[in-house]
């Protein structure tokens, strides 16, 4: 079970500077991973989770900007480490596996050279020949079929799973504290995405790693994720347990996610309801809740603030204007009659 804290990130803002204007990615978020725990991030495309988790690691461009009260990871605070000292904690003890494993891996080189050169940019005391070992030990526990041969084939020779192996065998060369997998799942066909999503447990579980997983599938946070950040324009709309936000939501951008998703369970007459309208400009993001356009339920209140996270039980938090003690019972549906939280 999740221990204690190992990475607690305070107001983290990241922005980038176009022609345009500057898009205001990240707004100012603030969660914690555990020891042991798989914590999801999920929204749309556009709602931050991955400029988060690239700020996080300090990969990103020149015309980006970040700031944050405090990233700490273990004492240290990773907003303000020197570069020098960063390298020493990205890939070692903090890796990520990347979206598209085709474009993320270099061409021109063999998929057990590139685990290598990884391993000895850390290690570089081991010598080519135990990292050729460490490679080929790794590649079993990630299931790659005739290790041996997928150690000297190039990216283009592989499939997508097998590709997405060399990344994940490539994150755990270290054997790291914490790892970030940015929708590892996204490229594959449901049986691969499977196979990859139960390796990922069984790692997890076998290693006691902490993981962030960044994903757009409800279903696939129901099957590996312990506790989630719902985000929306930049910010957290919800966070919980993962039985609680499929039991208990508690924003109207979540009950709007959990409606469009199919489910076994759902009368066969029953049509899955998207969520209407797009997600705000952000070069201009709205000043107060920036799902207010979108919502069934928007007052006035929603456009010019954003209410103080409602705290609905020791995990469970949700920024709405519903939840707030004024807001009204008819027609909220997160209250009962009796003016309770619903659900």
């Amino acid at each position: 079970m999740a221990g204690e804290t190992i990475l607690k990130v305070n107001n983290l803002k990241t922005s980038f500077a176009t022609k345009a204007g500057r898009v205001q990615a990240v707004r100012g978020i603030s969660f914690e991973v555990r020891k042991g725990e798989v914590l999801g991030i999920v929204g749309e495309s556009g709602s931050g989770k991955s400029v988060a988790s690239l700020s996080i690691l300090r990969v990103l461009p020149d015309n980006a900007t970040l700031s944050a009260d405090s990233i700490d990871f273990g004492g240290q605070d990773l907003a303000r480490l020197p570069k020098k000292e960063f390298r020493k904690i990205r890939g070692a003890r903090i890796s990520m596996i990347f979206q598209d494993p085709m474009t993320s891996l270099n061409p021109l080189m063999t998929a057990g050279r590139q685990v290598e050169e990884s391993l000895l940019e850390h290690c570089p005391q081991m010598g080519r020949q135990a990292a050729r070992r460490k490679v080929l030990e790794l590649f079993g526990r990630v299931r790659m079929p005739d290790a041996e041969s997928r150690y000297r084939a190039y990216p283009h020779e592989l499939s997508g799973g097998m590709r997405q192996r060399v990344m994940i065998a490539m994150a755990l060369s270290c054997d790291p504290e914490l790892l970030i997998a940015d929708e590892p799942t996204t490229a594959l066909d449901v049986t691969i995405q499977g196979q990859i999503l139960l390796l990922l447990k069984e790692l997890r579980g076998a290693a006691d790693l902490s993981v962030i997983f960044i994903t757009h599938d409800l279903g696939v946070v129901a099957g590996i994720c312990d506790r989630v950040l719902v985000m929306y324009g930049g910010l957290v709309m919800e966070e919980g347990l993962t039985g609680e936000l499929f039991s208990r939501p508690a924003h109207p951008y979540t009950l709007g996610l959990l409606a469009s998703v199919p489910r076994l369970d759902q009368p066969k007459d029953k049509r899955l309801r998207p969520i209407a309208g797009s997600p705000p400009d952000m070069l201009a993001p709205p000043a107060g809740c920036p799902f207010f356009p979108r919502c069934e339920w928007a007052r006035n209140v929603c456009i010019d603030g954003r209410p103080e996270c409602a705290r609905l039980s020791p995990t469970h938090k949700s920024m709405c204007w519903l939840l707030q003690p004024d807001a009204p019972g008819e027609g909220n549906p997160f209250r009962k009659a009796g003016g309770a939280y619903a659900g």
